[in-house]
Formats: C-alpha cells, structure tokens, sequence
C-alpha cells in the first residue's frame, strides 16, 4: 500500500507541560498542556505543583478528534 501522507510537525516545550506544535502548511500553533481535572491528579501523583498556563490536554484532541 503506498504512503497517502506524511506528518511533519515541530514540538516546542515550554514551562510545566505546556507544548506547542507546529503542523507543516498550517499557520497557527497547537497548543498542550494541562487542566483542572488533570493538573489536580498530576499535582497529587507527583506531590508538587504543576505550573504553567492551562491548555486542552492531549487527550481532549484525541477524543475531538474522533468523537468529530
């Protein structure tokens, strides 16, 4: 079966779990990171404070992404 498609895509890290990524032919960023819900459980697991702002979790896109 021939390859259809290629991802290209830069991961920038940046304070506490915020990433950025940067998709080939598109202008805009996508942001990572954490929030409530998660941030509390990591916060919890790890015993210190996640900082950072708060951005949809990897997970909130998955499910997007496939609920859509």
């Amino acid at each position: 079966m021939p390859v259809i498609h290629t991802s290209r895509v830069r991961i920038e890290k940046h304070e506490g779990p915020h990433r950025t990524a940067h998709i080939e032919n598109f202008p805009e960023a996508v942001h990572f990171g954490v929030h409530s819900g998660i941030r509390h459980f990591y916060q919890q697991k790890y015993g210190r404070e996640i900082t950072g702002p708060e951005y949809p979790a990897t997970l909130d896109y998955m499910i997007a992404g496939i609920a859509g």
